[in-house]
């Protein structure tokens, strides 16, 4: 293999373009929410195709005239992403402004932010697009670079988030970029000495344009932050799965320091605690709302008082449950929390704040997830405990789509159950009980138990739009003393739609104990309320129409926390929790047909005649989609065996990236195309996901006893083989078509580009409705495709070479 300065200016633009990505999922993620952040990159990450159809309209032959512009445009995307932070300092977008007085500013605003970061990545795939069809018959090695590229920028994120936020990595971007173009330079020193002096001013202006260079400007009021965080923030940290900022509430007299995740997409708090636990116990329950966020945080482990109990903490956060259970004289406590950084400032620099809680020697307070921890442990316990525990972050999530909640899936609370001893409790607090209860009945009912029913109670405040409602499963019966004792210690203003000593008054009917909701109740609720699986952990996805609910039906299941929820994100006047997915499918609707019309009517490729253009348009839209679609139901899948959501999105799309680049590079010493392999890779791909299709349960159900790094490992054996033959289909498709006229491979890589991004948007809508699995064989299907499209390319092409 030969390296010369086009592949490494190849490989630093692939890398820089795949990190800029990351970095704005994570700013718009802080900035608006996962679900907002999906759209505006997706949106953008379309003009990475567009540059194709630029191409293909006007292609631009490498001479020794024109063979600059390879340098000067990496040169111009370093420049543009130099200047994407204060664009959008000053490019305030609030949604829920889109139907005030102020709309017109912000859609004026919204359309600004995506046009100044389409603009890089344009730049980029334009470069690529140019390397590509300049160089055809190097495809092979090109494409092996461009994969590598984007290989290394998937991980490297990691080190250089928590390091320099968000606005020191878009200079790390920028710098990269800068080095693709020293590369593309290397025949003219003048160029070289003139990118090098761009970078340095570039470098040397940079500070002085930014307000804060550790993070962005709030656009939203989110909880109130944007107003709080100008006077009250103590401190900033980006954790590698969410950006933590520390308020200090004194000023208004409450004695907690707020920890906002993501700009206050979540929340815990610090709570100011001088560390004497008996003291603190004797207030309980009156002092409740001092020191947590209510006597139902504590109600489990006053339930288990002085026994000795062993305890999990699932999202441990600011330690409020874990001093509940240290308060009730737990004997051990392990909790669990996904964000790092927490634990770190719980233990280091609030530690005296909070009384030393999570220095107890009877704590256990570690970076992790709860379900990989769980399995991985054996251990029993007492209580298992969750408040309100969900990711904020797209990336940790897997997709800002699809909103997958893997605490809330039949076979984690098949998990919770095992895990618990005879008498233990599981103690859960997170919205939507009608679907908790759901899930569990189902899951109890797989475990060859009955009568649950007698082991579920519920509280909520009646009334209003109860988030946080309590669920308590008692593994034992609830016996009519403990009920008494319970509702003793909560409020008295608290309401029990579900509680065994009280069955005729149930808000629930009998169906969601028996451990499978009949058609018929699925039929009569008005949001989805099927019990959400790992296949299908779609929990959050509640929406079955643009109806507006009911604030309180029982014959339809609807309570108020049901419809608060629902009718508050229509708030604006239209639904943002699937907002995104409609505009993002109009989208790519409107740039299908820009895609593929636009070339077809306009473009010497297009307008000329030639053998195979319906299957060359088949075969390059066929790998874009399926690509993707093996991409995300892989990180998805995968979240059970490595379960660190930031180790899973990095192990799968770092081993896809790198397989499929090692793919590529071997499929010019197969000679493919050369020797008319075309099947292999097709086989093989067909072969390596229908061997992950049959076997992964069975794998990952021997697999889940071992270590992070032995989960790791085994990953990237069982993705690998799939990833190698995906690597090589691209550059078989473009070694076919290399002969064809002008701007032929550019309109390629625009297709491959356009419905990379339209898979995405298919399987995060396909999967909620058919799982995982299945949409893994649409994947598999669309390869079929190609493979057929393929055999006819090259035959038409045989027919008009003879």
């Amino acid at each position: 293999m030969t390296i010369n300065p086009q592949a490494l200016g190849v490989f630093f633009i692939a890398l820089s373009s795949l990190l800029l990505e990351l970095t704005l999922i994570r700013v718009f993620d802080v900035l608006w929410y996962p679900n907002m952040a999906y759209m505006v990159i997706t949106l953008a990450v379309f003009s990475f195709g567009l540059a194709g159809v630029y191409l293909s309209l006007k292609p631009i032959d490498l001479t020794e005239k024109t063979w600059r512009i390879l340098a000067v445009i990496p040169m111009l995307m370093a420049l543009c992403m130099l200047g994407l932070k204060p664009a959008i300092d000053r490019l305030p977008f609030n949604y829920h402004m889109l139907t005030g007085d102020q709309s017109g500013q912000t859609l004026i605003n919204f359309f600004l932010i995506y046009l100044v970061i389409c603009i890089p990545f344009f730049l980029s795939g334009l470069v690529l697009s140019l390397v590509f069809s300049h160089y055809a018959k190097q495809i092979r090695q090109l494409y092996f670079w461009d994969l590598v590229g984007a290989a290394i920028g998937s991980v490297i994120l990691i080190p250089l988030l928590p390091k320099l936020g968000t606005a020191g990595t878009l200079y790390i971007v920028a710098a990269l970029s800068f080095t693709s173009a020293m590369f593309f330079a290397l025949k003219n020193n003048r160029l070289v000495a003139v990118t090098f002096l761009a970078f340095a001013v570039a470098s040397f202006v940079y500070p002085f344009s930014q307000d804060d260079l550790q993070t962005f400007k709030p656009h939203m009021q989110k909880r109130g932050f944007k107003t709080l965080v100008k006077d009250l923030r103590e401190g900033t940290w980006w954790d590698p799965i969410s950006k933590i900022d520390v308020l200090n509430l004194e000023p208004l007299h409450r004695k907690q320091k707020w920890i906002a995740y993501d700009g206050g997409t979540q929340s815990s708090y610090f709570y100011k605690f001088d560390g004497d636990l008996d003291a603190l116990r004797e207030s309980m329950p009156a002092a409740a709302n001092s020191q947590f966020w209510g006597a139902h945080v504590a109600v489990s482990h006053y339930l288990k008082a002085d026994s000795d109990s062993e305890v999990l903490i699932i999202g441990s956060a600011g330690g409020q449950e874990l001093k509940a259970a240290l308060t009730y004289s737990a004997g051990n406590v392990d909790a669990i929390e996904l964000v790092g950084t927490v634990v770190r400032l719980g233990k280091t620099n609030y530690a005296e704040y909070t009384g030393n809680i999570m220095n107890d020697p009877r704590a256990n307070v570690f970076r992790g997830e709860g379900r990989s921890y769980l399995r991985a442990s054996g251990k029993n316990y007492d209580i298992i405990q969750m408040f309100s525990n969900h990711t904020s972050s797209s990336i940790a999530a897997g997709s800002g789509a699809m909103q997958a909640a893997y605490l809330q899936t039949v076979e984690a609370y098949k998990e919770y159950f095992t895990h618990l001893n005879d008498d233990g409790i599981l103690h859960i607090n997170h919205h939507i009980y009608p679907k908790m209860v759901a899930t569990a009945s189902r899951a109890w009912r797989d475990l060859g138990r009955d009568n649950f029913r007698a082991h579920v109670l519920v509280a909520e405040v009646p009334g209003v739009q109860d988030n946080l409602p309590t669920l308590l499963i008692k593994m034992s019966p609830w016996s009519t003393e403990d009920i008494q004792k319970i509702k003793a210690y909560l409020s008295s203003n608290l309401a029990y739609p579900v509680d065994p000593t009280a069955p005729d008054q149930s808000f629930l009917s009998d169906d969601f104990f028996t451990g499978k909701l009949p058609q018929t109740i699925l039929d009569k609720a008005p949001y989805r309320i099927e019990e959400p699986t790992d296949d299908r952990p779609f929990f959050n996805s509640l929406r079955t129409n643009l109806h507006t609910l009911p604030e309180h039906d029982a014959g339809s299941f609807v309570n108020h926390g049901v419809s608060g929820l629902l009718n508050s994100q229509k708030s604006s006047g239209y639904p943002v929790d699937v907002m995104h997915l409609f505009i993002t499918a109009g989208a790519a609707i409107i740039f299908a047909i820009l895609f593929t019309l636009g070339p077809m009517l306009f473009a010497n490729t297009g307008r000329s005649k030639w053998e195979g253009k319906g299957s060359f348009v088949a075969y390059f839209c066929a790998l874009g989609g399926g690509f993707i679609i093996f991409e995300l139901v892989f990180i998805q899948i995968f979240m059970k065996l490595i379960g660190f959501p930031l180790y899973t999105y990095t192990t799968v799309l770092f081993t896809f990236l790198f397989g499929a680049g090692i793919g590529s590079l071997c499929s010019e010493k197969l000679q493919l195309f050369e020797r008319k392999r075309y099947a292999l890779p097709f086989v093989g791909i067909a072969a390596s996901a229908l061997f992950v299709y049959l076997c992964q349960q069975f794998l990952f159900d021997h697999l889940l006893q071992f270590s992070d790094i032995v989960r790791i490992f085994s990953s990237i054996l069982i993705i690998f083989p799939l990833a190698f033959f995906l690597g090589m289909p691209f550059p078989l498709g473009v070694m076919a078509i290399k002969d064809k006229p002008n701007g032929t491979i550019a309109w390629a890589w625009a297709l491959n580009g356009l419905f990379t991004v339209a898979g995405g948007i298919f399987c995060a809508v396909f999967a909620v409705y058919q799982g995982f699995l299945n949409t893994m064989l649409v994947a598999v299907m669309a390869y079929v495709i190609a493979f057929i499209a393929i055999r006819k390319l090259a035959a038409s092409t045989a027919v008009a070479e003879a």
